[in-house]
C-alpha cells in the first residue's frame, strides 16, 4: 500500500511540475484579461396578473465584480434578495420577505406583461377561445 501511495505522489508531482506549453499560457492570459475587463447589464420584469405573481431581476457585471437583486411573489409572500460575487464568492447583502396575502388568486380576464433588456417588452392574455392554445400573444 506505501509503495502505491509513494509511486502515485511521484507522478502526480511529475505531472504538476510540466511546464505548461506556450499555447495554454496564452490562453490562460486572454481568459484573464477577459474577465479582468468584462461588462454587462441586464434586467428582466414579470408582472403576471393572470397567476398572481411577480418576478424581476437586475444584474450587472464589472471586471471580476458581479451585482444584481432579484425578487419575486407567489401570492404568499414577497422576497426580494441582493447579491455580490467577486474574489470572495457569492454573498446575500440583504434578503428580505414580506408577507402579502392567502395565496395566489387566478384572474382568467388579467394580463401578464414581460419585460427584459434583451426581449423587449410583450403581453399575454389567457385565449379563451382555443382549447390547445391557452394564451394569446397581444404584443405591446
Amino acid at each position: 500500500m506505501f509503495k502505491f501511495v509513494l509511486i502515485a505522489s511521484l507522478l502526480a508531482t511529475v505531472v504538476l511540475s510540466a511546464p505548461i506549453d506556450q499555447d495554454e499560457e496564452d490562453r490562460l492570459e486572454l481568459e484573464r484579461q477577459q474577465n479582468e475587463n468584462a461588462q454587462y447589464s441586464f434586467s428582466s420584469n414579470i408582472d403576471d396578473q393572470i397567476n398572481d405573481n411577480q418576478n424581476t431581476r437586475t444584474e450587472e457585471r464589472d471586471g471580476g465584480t458581479v451585482r444584481g437583486s432579484y425578487s419575486y411573489t407567489d401570492g404568499f409572500v414577497k422576497r426580494t434578495v441582493h447579491y455580490i460575487a467577486d474574489k470572495d464568492g457569492y454573498r446575500v447583502l440583504k434578503d428580505e420577505m414580506q408577507d402579502i396575502g392567502d395565496g395566489p388568486q387566478f384572474n382568467p380576464d388579467g394580463q401578464a406583461d414581460v419585460e427584459g433588456s434583451l426581449i423587449g417588452k410583450y403581453s399575454i392574455k389567457l385565449d379563451k377561445s382555443d382549447e390547445d392554445k391557452h394564451y394569446k400573444d397581444i404584443r405591446a
